[in-house]
Order: C-alpha cells, then structure tokens, then sequence
C-alpha cells in the first residue's frame, strides 16, 4: 500500500506522507520491505526529511531478518564511511545470497585496494 500510495498508483493519488505512515504501520508488524523503503527515504531524505540514523536502523531490521538489498545498503553505508572491512562483510552476505551487485561492489572494492 505504501508503494502505490508514494508513486500514486492504482487509482490512489500520489501522497507522500500516507506512504510514510504506510510504510511505517507494515514495518511494526515486521515488514521487510517496509523497513526497506524506510531506509531508503530517511537515509536519503527522499519524501521525508533525511535521517541517516533511521535510514540504517531501518534496514539493518531488514538485513538481519534476510532481506538482501537491505543488506546491500548497509554495504554501501559502511564503504562511504571508509569502513571497507564492514562494507566486504556486508557484501559478501549479499553476495552469498545471490545479489549479483554485491559480488561487482567486491570486485571493484579489491580493484581499487580497499579489500583482501
């Protein structure tokens, strides 16, 4: 709901902060993708003000409950804050759980010296 609400889809007008809630509501009740979303839109401040701390919190609940793009996030997290040991272990979960982009993120990490 929170999806067709954020991009205004199946006759539902496009509203921002329904999604939010929305997402918000499902992610209390344990939804991954709930948690994932709202990730993404506090860490990045997309529809909502930016909160990195909530973004992460967010999407290690996701992370550690199997979600692998939540997992992959949390890579990129850690590798924009030069943490790459981090970042490869994040990866490699990903990457272990089939996320092709995760295994790239590795091959460039030892590419450009920030992993071994």
């Amino acid at each position: 709901l929170g999806d067709r609400y954020y991009h205004g889809r199946q006759g539902l007008a496009k509203d921002v902060p329904r999604a939010i809630e929305s997402w918000t509501k499902a992610s209390e009740i344990g939804s991954l993708d709930a948690h994932h979303e709202l990730g993404h839109r506090y860490y990045f401040g997309d529809g909502i003000e930016e909160d990195e701390k909530k973004g992460i919190y967010h999407w290690v609940q996701a992370a550690v409950r199997g979600d692998v793009e939540s997992r992959h996030k949390l890579g990129d997290v850690a590798c924009d804050y030069g943490n790459y040991e981090l970042a490869v272990q994040h990866y490699m979960i990903s990457a272990k759980m089939g996320l092709e982009g995760s295994l790239n993120e590795i091959k460039d990490m030892f590419k450009d010296g920030h992993a071994n």
